[in-house]
């Protein structure tokens, strides 16, 4: 490939002489071999538990015939899908009968990267990635070639690092390649216990009951089960049947955050590249990567969920510019697990090149600016309101008959927590504004501390809800390119908002 990618770089761009480059056919047994892996469990199962099952048979029947046609789709993707580099471009076709060419200008080539699936990695495959910078919904701007050669991936991507100008993001799986530079962090093997009682101590039972459900289904034997967990149930008192279903709940709980986090984040690394990017590496069947440059990166924010919390740790992520919304939603944009929170913060100082934190996650060059008392009294009214709304609500239930007076006792019993998670929230509550840098803190359930760099702030906007006008009170948005684009500071002084609002755009306020 390097010979026909030198050649194509010293041709003119209609020049026939350019010879048009293929997909490898192992892409059609790597295909196959995706299929069979999703195929085998559910025919294994319909063999197993119920062959006379019509649902169940004609569901192994349309993954069989899935199994075929994925393979053949692929056997037609190398039999139209063609690339070349041809002078200042790059040119891609497909289609059989009626041929599409897309032409991608080396200058405008803004991410390339390098990743291969289980299968393709067992059949030294790749899949190389150009973007463009266009709708990644849509895929505009984008080419893929999926299923090259691992040593053709690696060359075309040299390629087209060097032809490409401007700032290009590039990362490769390192299990396709090795990379260079200085090792900045490594996986830990305890920070599996902020994933095991994070957020998928709820998600993780709800998954996997729902994919028990939907197998049972499959099989048609949801009567089956029914009746065996009725059986056990009323053959044990109600206390050891709810204190056995709380603890099985956990622990699905705990297995599956174990689980999800050696998927995502076994043989993570994040390493400082000689031209001074960063490259995060992780994934134990699918490798993913994502690439942070420090003349792209506007801030960080710190965020610490009330669990992870109080075991120590802490979640950052980067304020990057060129991170596309699918890229966020997907978390394919974290570059680093929840961790401890010495971790988080030496990590947000390495990336922003200076110390903005210190270590209880507070700006290093003094505390945050405290917001007015009455701030306080809003955020407890605030929680009160929720539980009296709870009160009624249940209040008119017992009026009707449709439950016990004696749930009244849960509002009550929650007013103090009301009080206390109000007050904790004002405690939580500030803003500074340190030389280069805009920190804005808010939240007691989940705690986030955003650190933006006054330099990617392009506007801000002062608001005010009723109650805040009331009392004085308002809520300041600064927008920026990078990462969510919108930062918030709740519940400032109207006074303090308007003149860090101004200080921050030069003058360029949205009231």
């Amino acid at each position: 490939m390097s010979g026909a990618v030198a050649e194509g770089v010293a041709e003119s761009d209609d020049d026939p002489a350019v010879p048009w480059q293929r997909l490898d056919p192992r892409i059609v047994p790597a295909a196959l071999l995706r299929m069979l892996v999703r195929l085998v469990p559910a025919a294994t199962g319909w063999w197993f538990f119920n062959t006379d099952n019509d649902l169940a048979r004609y569901t192994v029947v349309a993954l069989a015939v899935l199994a075929v046609l994925n393979p053949l789709n692929q056997a037609l993707n190398y039999l139209k899908v063609r690339y070349r580099i041809v002078g200042e471009e790059l040119q891609h076709t497909t289609g059989l009968l009626v041929r599409r060419t897309n032409r991608v200008a080396l200058h405008r080539i803004r991410t390339v990267d390098i990743t291969a699936p289980l299968s393709n990695r067992l059949l030294g495959l790749a899949t190389l990635r150009v973007g463009t910078g266009g709708n990644s919904f849509t895929m505009e701007g984008t080419v893929s070639l999926d299923g090259l050669p691992r040593a053709t991936a690696l060359a075309l991507r040299a390629e087209l690092l060097r032809r490409a100008e401007g700032d290009v993001a590039s990362a490769v799986d390192p299990r396709l390649a090795g990379v260079a530079g200085e090792e900045v962090q490594t996986l830990r093997r305890r920070w599996v216990v902020y994933q095991m009682f994070g957020l998928w101590l709820v998600a993780g039972p709800l998954s996997v009951i729902g994919t028990i459900y939907g197998f049972v289904s499959l099989l048609g034997r949801e009567a089956w089960v029914g009746e065996r967990v009725t059986t056990l149930a009323e053959g044990m008192p109600w206390g050891a049947w709810a204190a056995t279903s709380l603890v099985l709940l956990v622990l699905m709980g705990i297995g599956a955050g174990a689980v999800t986090f050696a998927e995502g984040w076994w043989g993570y690394r994040l390493v400082r590249e000689p031209g001074g990017r960063f490259l995060a590496t992780r994934g134990l069947l699918t490798t993913r990567s994502f690439t942070a440059d420090q003349e792209r990166l506007r801030g960080v924010s710190v965020s610490r969920p009330l669990l992870t919390r109080l075991l120590g740790g802490a979640r950052l992520a980067p304020v990057m510019t060129g991170v596309s919304l699918q890229q966020m939603m997907s978390e394919s944009s974290v570059m680093l697990p929840a961790t401890t929170r010495d971790v988080a913060v030496r990590l947000a100082n390495v990336l922003l090149g200076t110390t903005v934190l210190d270590a209880d996650v507070r700006p290093a060059g003094g505390p945050l600016l405290a917001h007015p008392p009455v701030a306080r009294r809003r955020a407890v009214v605030r929680y009160l309101l929720a539980t009296a709304v709870l009160a009624a609500v249940l209040g008119a239930g017992a009026a009707w008959g449709w439950w016990s007076a004696w749930l009244l006792a849960v509002p009550v019993a929650l007013v103090p927590v009301c009080v206390v998670a109000g007050r904790a929230y004002y405690r939580a509550l500030g803003h500074r504004l340190d030389g280069d840098y805009l920190y804005l803190q808010r939240g007691v359930f989940s705690r986030r501390t955003d650190v933006i760099q006054v330099r990617g702030i392009n506007g801000a906007r002062v608001s005010q809800s009723p109650v805040q006008r009331l009392l004085g009170l308002a809520s300041l948005t600064v927008t920026t390119a990078a990462g969510e684009q919108g930062y918030v500071g709740v519940d400032l002084a109207l006074r303090d908002a308007a003149v860090l609002a101004a200080t921050v755009t030069g003058e360029r306020v949205v009231a």
